[in-house]
């Protein structure tokens, strides 16, 4: 009789305590998961703003590269000027290749985990 209550007293705890070792792993779960969810969200504004850098710079590029090929074709521009005018199309032209990657990046990130 004694180890017929001894074997029920251990099978019950074993069922209680069973329960809550699993809660306790979702709740964990659950966490990572919010926290990878946060920095979805995080990412896809970040996304919008090099979106918005992006077609900035792009159309500053543009409007230098016009401003200068209308100013050579006229013939108003010196060696030097032109030296300088193509520095800073090929700056500008390096800053978007490099948002252009950043946003690869996350819009990368950002299909992975959602």
């Amino acid at each position: 009789m004694k180890n017929l209550v001894l074997a029920l007293t251990l099978f019950v705890g074993l069922c209680l305590v069973s329960p809550t070792i699993s809660f306790a792993q979702e709740v964990i779960i659950s966490s990572s998961d919010s926290k990878t969810q946060e920095k979805v969200e995080k990412s896809k504004v970040q996304l919008q703003k090099y979106t918005e850098e992006h077609q900035k710079v792009t159309e500053k590029r543009q409007s230098l590269q016009a401003d200068f090929e209308k100013k050579r074709s006229a013939g108003k521009l010196s060696p030097n000027d032109i030296d300088k005018i193509t520095k800073k199309i090929n700056k500008r032209t390096k800053s978007i290749e490099k948002l252009e990657k950043k946003m690869a990046k996350l819009d990368r990130y950002i299909r992975e985990h959602s």
